[in-house]
């Protein structure tokens, strides 16, 4: 919680309208289509690969980042998450130079395929990155993300879902460099959700 709340402390006045505009939304769709509500949240672990080796290493391991989603209309959904670099190292499988901590925000489309099994979607959206400690005087990092992933609902509830982000720093921060996020994990919808039939549910 303290780190959620520095982080929040810290954000640029955009990445906190950005924040602030999320939260409002949820909450206004939350009181005004209960009916339809389609809450999702997911639990994953994540991978980010670094364009170059400034920062001190090529590759960073992140467990848990934490999100969650809400439908809006017409394919088009909002999703919140926060990365954080809770696992440390782990002997002879990886370690981590410094911590990667993301909070992000992202509005996403799946093509109006929301009510299939398998929902893939794009999105975009913007992070804001603690600074690493591999760097002097780092500091905390606002990107651009565009990203690509889908969800396979395997029962009602549960789901597995992978993504593909990319974040874009400008260049007037130094503190951070362009880089992949890939994320995989487990999501659950807090609504039962009507499956298609399947060739071995038949």
């Amino acid at each position: 919680m303290n780190i959620l709340l520095f982080l929040f402390i810290n954000l640029p006045q955009p990445m906190k309208h950005l924040l602030l505009f999320l939260l409002v939304s949820f909450s206004t769709y939350s009181s005004s289509q209960n009916k339809e509500n389609k809450w999702v949240i997911g639990a994953s672990g994540s991978l980010v690969i670094f364009q170059n080796n400034s920062l001190g290493e090529s590759y960073n391991s992140q467990l848990p980042k934490i999100n969650l989603s809400r439908y809006l209309f017409s394919g088009f959904s909002l999703d919140g998450s926060v990365t954080l670099s809770g696992l440390g190292d782990v002997e002879g499988l990886f370690s981590n130079r410094f911590s990667y901590n993301s909070l992000d925000g992202y509005v996403r489309y799946d093509f109006n395929l929301s009510d299939n099994n398998l929902v893939p979607y794009m999105a975009i959206g913007a992070s804001f990155i603690g600074a690493p400690s591999t760097k002097e005087n780092a500091n905390a990092t606002s990107t651009l993300n565009i990203a690509f992933g889908g969800t396979f609902w395997i029962t009602h509830h549960w789901g597995l879902n992978g993504q593909y982000t990319y974040k874009v720093s400008p260049e007037l921060y130094t503190s951070m460099v362009n880089h992949t996020q890939l994320t995989a994990g487990l999501v659950y919808s807090f609504n039962p959700r009507k499956l298609v039939r399947r060739l071995w549910d038949r």
